[in-house]
């Protein structure tokens, strides 16, 4: 199997989610600018489809990152074709390379972080789920409600609310419904962006943050630092993700087209003030 000039496409739905952004800028870290062809390929399935498949045609890469994204198996088929390994951060599929985090081991570790301080009515916020690019989600639910299962709690169906685009603003539209249902915390599964958000509205309506309301995020990003209250959060490392990405599509490029990897990151929790 002849090399081939490193191109890499690196893809995401929109690039608009902070985790997203974060995974393409550490992956400068490794690539060089003129090896990096950015593509914004949409959320809808079929026009996902058709722009991976226009990457692949127009670019002539030698790998595919994806971030947040799951192509379908003609998809996979095409690329595979093409000599073209594919690995996919935050997402996973048969017959690609994976890379993630242990998404249920946070949601529990969130979970037993707030039962451990006395919270009992418990929300959670989370991305969409029994969706395309959901899994991760999924899973972070699932871990989450395990733990509080094992702590003899449960959440409330009107206290598990489900955002689009991971956003602040998604953290703002959703915090006035959790004030009205009295809730002593918030697991913000949907990541810190969101969470920032959720903290935005408590300190406007004088709430005190953590003792009437904790709030967790995921991601532990630059911002999780400088919020007010600084964010308890858990941490994907994502330097570390981005830099196996590059390394299993452009080190063993050759490898993984024959044999893809699966590779999982453990999550960390990570104490400040607002939790």
């Amino acid at each position: 199997m002849a090399n081939r000039e490193t191109k890499v496409v690196v893809a995401a739905p929109n690039f608009g989610s902070a985790l997203q952004i974060a995974i393409s800028e550490h992956l400068k870290n490794w690539l060089k600018p003129e090896e990096i062809a950015r593509r914004s390929v949409t959320d809808d399935a079929g026009m996902q489809k058709e722009r991976l498949k226009q990457a692949l045609v127009q670019t002539n890469p030698s790998a595919l990152i994806a971030i947040s994204v799951r192509p379908d198996s003609d998809t996979i088929a095409a690329y595979t074709a093409a000599d073209v390994p594919i690995v996919l951060i935050d997402e996973e599929t048969a017959g690609v390379s994976t890379i993630t985090t242990d998404n249920r081991l946070g949601g529990q570790i969130a979970g037993e972080y707030l039962i451990a301080k006395g919270k009992k009515k418990i929300a959670i916020v989370s991305g969409k789920t029994h969706m395309q690019g959901s899994y991760n989600a999924e899973q972070r639910i699932k871990g989450f409600q395990q733990a509080l299962s094992a702590g003899k709690l449960s959440i409330l169906p009107e206290c598990m609310i489900e955002v689009t685009h991971y956003s602040r603003e998604d953290g703002i539209s959703v915090m006035p419904k959790l004030l009205h249902k009295g809730v002593d915390a918030i697991f913000c599964a949907a990541g810190d962006n969101c969470a920032l958000g959720l903290l935005s509205v408590a300190r406007e309506q004088g709430v005190r943050i953590p003792e009437d309301i904790a709030i967790m995020g995921f991601d532990d990003l630059l911002i999780a630092q400088l919020s007010t209250p600084k964010l308890t959060t858990i941490r994907q490392p994502l330097n570390e993700m981005a830099e196996a990405a590059y390394k299993l599509a452009v080190v063993h490029r050759n490898e993984i087209l024959r044999k893809p990897q699966r590779m999982m990151f453990k999550p960390e929790l990570v104490v400040r003030q607002s939790a």
